[in-house]
């Protein structure tokens, strides 16, 4: 496993990195600032708002460059110090917030030095946000922010059944996701018996073969790589693949009820599962 390194061209980042120094370094300084107020017993707060902003505007450079996983990590840390903001604790984590905002920089000087993008590489200062936050589950799916326009096999690219009316493919949808449901019930009871699993896998792949678009077509055929490994048992049959079966099930719903968004999120999870547990 690569930690989802992906060639990163520094170009961009470099006509922006003086403007996210600065404003790295007046985040940090508003947040000492608080904390000086804070230790003091003076109210303090515009310093942590300030703060806030200027890691909102680091946050949306990240975005311009497409530093997905680095733009997730800041957006964690926004979220800690709205947190303290709307609920001031006795003793905030003064630490972490310092060491998280340097982290980012540290992070971008190693891309400009020649260090692939790794956004992984920030995830155990990333789960001690999460966890300040009252988050207790953290996944590190959560910074794996793979190519998902890579090439796939023509095979998937390709239609294979002609288009059908807006009409009948909703019912279609609903079909299959009743056959879905049902494998999915079958195997929850019988964890041994493979009937449901092939059940669930054969409804997926009745979906892809429907689909239009190229994007769509490779969620749904990601999906199927999942339910096929499980079945070889290539997969652990613990609570993580169970519930990414269950968000497969509601992405159907959501499908039959005409939606046409490709669940993201949903797809960098299966790929990071199949990645990292798959034989």
């Amino acid at each position: 496993m690569n930690d989802a390194a992906t060639e990163f061209d520094i170009g961009p980042l470099v006509w922006v990195k003086t403007e996210i120094d600065q404003a790295l370094s007046r985040a940090r300084l508003a947040f000492q600032q608080y904390t000086a107020g804070f230790s003091s017993g003076s109210d303090n707060a515009a310093q942590l708002r300030f703060c806030r902003t200027h890691l909102h505007q680091v946050r949306g450079a990240l975005t311009i460059v497409g530093l997905d996983g680095v733009k997730q990590f800041v957006e964690a840390l926004e979220s800690l110090l709205e947190a303290i903001e709307h609920s001031p604790v006795e003793k905030p984590p003064i630490p972490l917030i310092l060491s998280s905002i340097d982290s980012v920089g540290h992070y971008l000087d190693d891309l400009l030095a020649g260090q692939s993008d790794q956004p992984l590489r920030l995830y155990p200062i990333y789960e001690q946000i999460q966890h300040a936050r009252g988050i207790e589950r953290v996944s590190k799916a959560e910074l794996f922010f793979p190519d998902l326009d890579a090439r796939l096999p023509k095979s998937v690219l390709s239609p294979s059944l002609d288009p059908v009316s807006h009409d009948l493919s909703l019912g279609l949808l609903r079909r299959e996701r009743g056959h879905f449901q049902r494998g999915f019930l079958s195997w929850l009871k019988n964890p041994v018996e493979r009937n449901g699993i092939n059940e669930m896998l054969q409804a997926v792949q009745r979906i892809e073969a429907t689909q239009q678009t190229n994007a769509a077509r490779a969620f749904w055929w990601i999906s199927g790589v999942l339910l096929s490994e499980l079945a070889e048992g290539g997969l652990p049959e613990n609570f993580d693949v169970k519930h990414l079966c269950a968000r497969i099930d509601l992405q159907i719903r959501r499908l039959s009820e005409g939606s046409r968004n490709i669940a993201e999120r949903l797809m960098r999870d299966l790929l990071y599962f199949i990645a990292t547990t798959g034989n």
